[in-house]
């Protein structure tokens, strides 16, 4: 739990009500990214996650497999910056991020950390957020301690 928000995933029946097949392939990346729903995981560390599982999986099947996720709205890929991308399962309310500029570490804040600031940057810029989330980089806790 973060902010006060629970994230719990759609579970795997939600690729097959988007009329896609579940392989077994499909399944072992799903179990991947949701097992632990607020990890971001990059395409690597899904790979070698499901590697764990079924060694002999070829990389592109995962790589396939996260874009068909992303392209089905099931999982978002978040650009973090210093070519860092990230997935994470989709979450039924939008969230965003802040990624340390020392140790990478990267967390959730949703909308209400955020206070008003739609509504500012619409008073003031006259424009208005879309759907998408923020990533704002700075330092964390730890490494302001550094």
């Amino acid at each position: 739990m973060m902010d006060g928000h629970t994230h719990t995933p759609p579970t795997v029946v939600a690729l097959r009500q988007r009329g896609r097949r579940v392989t077994a392939q499909r399944a072992a990346v799903w179990r991947t990214l949701t097992t632990t729903p607020d990890l971001h995981l990059s395409a690597q560390d899904v790979t070698e996650r499901v590697r764990r599982e079924m060694p002999h999986v070829n990389q592109s099947t995962v790589y396939r497999t996260l874009e068909t996720l992303v392209a089905e709205g099931l999982v978002r890929l978040t650009d973090v910056g210093a070519g860092r991308a990230l997935f994470e399962p989709s979450h039924e309310h939008r969230h965003h991020h802040l990624v340390c500029e020392s140790c990478g570490m990267l967390t959730h804040a949703h909308d209400n950390v955020l206070d008003g600031l739609a509504a500012r940057l619409t008073e003031t810029h006259g424009f208005a957020l879309g759907s998408g989330e923020i990533t704002i980089s700075g330092r964390c806790h730890s490494c302001q301690d550094d």
